[in-house]
């Protein structure tokens, strides 16, 4: 049986780290709050925490667009076969999504950050390994007033003091400039900075101009970071005004493979990666 926590309202007003329970409770109660800004790393520890235990690590990042086009959950389970972490952005909890999940061997964690038809839609991590602990980051959008948010997960690495840090992003779309995007991104920087292991950054960035791209990569390049982004050869791409939305940044890894998969069943395709971990103590 899968473990599963989906974060609702109590968890989405404050910001900071949660112990990720043996049998959580699904929240139900989601309202739209102001802005979290701000995240700290968790000293939680657990003599019976599971660790990662294999060097090679396949993950998918992919903007599921809320199941709204045929063949996704198909596509997903075809997916899921072969991978180590999945992180979605729209991912809908439809009974649909609940079943797969179900039949999975995956922990999954969800941030919810509206209801579409009723159903929680948010950004959702699957794992094979049990997350030690996770961070929410919450941004509302200024006109629609929607939240975009991030998901920071800590996995434990076999034979280290260090974790495996995993952040999963919906960024803020609708803007006129750039503060509030540049505010959100900000924000995840200043818990990626506090961290000492291994870092995997990904997903939907909404970063369709110039001026957007621009913020990323001032802050994704700072040396602080050390961060390194993963470049994709492909034919096929989501792009909108020519920029690519899905990115992937990294450290503390290398690249084996990585591949935009040509899958039709949501508006963006799903970015696919080997990484390796590098020797760490």
């Amino acid at each position: 049986m899968f473990k599963f926590s989906v974060l609702g309202i109590s968890l989405l007003l404050i910001s900071g780290c949660f112990a990720i329970p043996q049998q959580a409770q699904l929240l139900s109660n989601i309202e739209k709050t102001s802005n979290t800004k701000h995240c700290f790393s968790s000293s939680i520890q657990s003599s019976h925490t599971q660790v990662l235990k294999h060097k090679k690590i396949t993950l998918i990042s992919w903007n599921a667009y809320k199941g709204n086009k045929a063949g996704w959950l198909q596509d997903l389970s075809n997916l899921s076969h072969h991978s180590d972490l999945i992180l979605l952005q729209e991912a809908y909890l439809n009974e649909d999504l609940k079943q797969l999940l179900e039949s999975s061997q995956y922990n999954w964690d969800m941030v919810t950050a509206f209801r579409y038809q009723g159903i929680a839609a948010g950004v959702m991590t699957l794992s094979r390994t049990p997350a030690k602990s996770s961070c929410v980051q919450r941004s509302v959008e200024p006109w629609l007033r929607l939240a975009k948010s991030a998901l920071i997960s800590y996995y434990p690495i076999e034979n280290s003091q260090q974790s495996l840090l995993v952040t999963n992003i919906h960024a803020i779309n609708f803007t006129l400039g750039t503060a509030r995007f540049s505010e959100q991104l900000e924000a995840i920087k200043n818990v990626l900075l506090a961290h000492q292991g291994p870092i995997i950054f990904a997903g939907d960035f909404n970063t369709w101009s110039d001026s957007r791209e621009q913020v990323l990569e001032k802050i994704t390049a700072d040396p602080q970071l050390n961060l390194l982004k993963v470049e994709f050869s492909s034919t096929v791409e989501t792009l909108v005004s020519g920029h690519r939305l899905d990115h992937i940044f990294f450290r503390g890894l290398q690249i084996m493979s990585a591949k935009i998969l040509p899958l039709e069943s949501s508006d963006h395709y799903p970015l696919k990666i080997q990484f390796e971990l590098l020797a760490i103590k």
